[in-house]
């Protein structure tokens, strides 16, 4: 006792509870603002590219958005596939459990809402190509999250 300092701070490790899993609610609904949100953000900002950058018409712009033969059709698959991962990685890190059941929930709902949106604008065969594509991104997404939230 004698080299002890009686006002020392105490040596014991503290640290923060480690965080329980988020509503699964919550965490599908900001999965969907992800996935819808950001999809429609970049189409927004690939029809502006397409009107005052290029100088097309909105007629051309919808178009070429609808075409497989343009690039604006191409950049703005690639990119909403990758809302579709980014949606689907947010769900997971939100819900902190049954990721992947979730994940599959989440899907569906972004393809339900693809469907509604965009069934008649697209060949029946590129809908169903890019509703494939859009599921499996955002699998993809709350598998990523999952293992995310797994690792330490």
């Amino acid at each position: 006792m004698a080299g002890e300092n009686p006002y020392a701070a105490p040596q014991a490790r503290v640290a923060d509870a480690p965080a329980g899993p988020g509503s699964a609610l919550k965490a599908l609904a900001l999965g969907l603002l992800v996935d819808l949100g950001g999809t429609f953000a970049v189409g927004f900002v690939l029809g502006m590219v397409g009107l005052f950058v290029i100088g097309m018409s909105a007629e051309e712009v919808t178009a070429a958005a609808n075409s497989a033969d343009s690039w604006l059709f191409y950049v703005g698959s690639a990119a909403g596939l990758a809302c579709s991962v980014l949606g689907g990685y947010v769900c997971a890190r939100v819900a902190g459990r049954s990721e992947l059941k979730l994940g599959a929930v989440l899907a569906g709902l972004s393809a339900i809402a693809g469907g509604l949106i965009a069934f008649d604008e697209l060949p029946l065969g590129t809908f169903l190509a890019l509703t494939l594509l859009g599921i499996g991104a955002v699998l993809a997404g709350a598998r990523w999250g999952a293992a995310r939230n797994r690792s330490p």
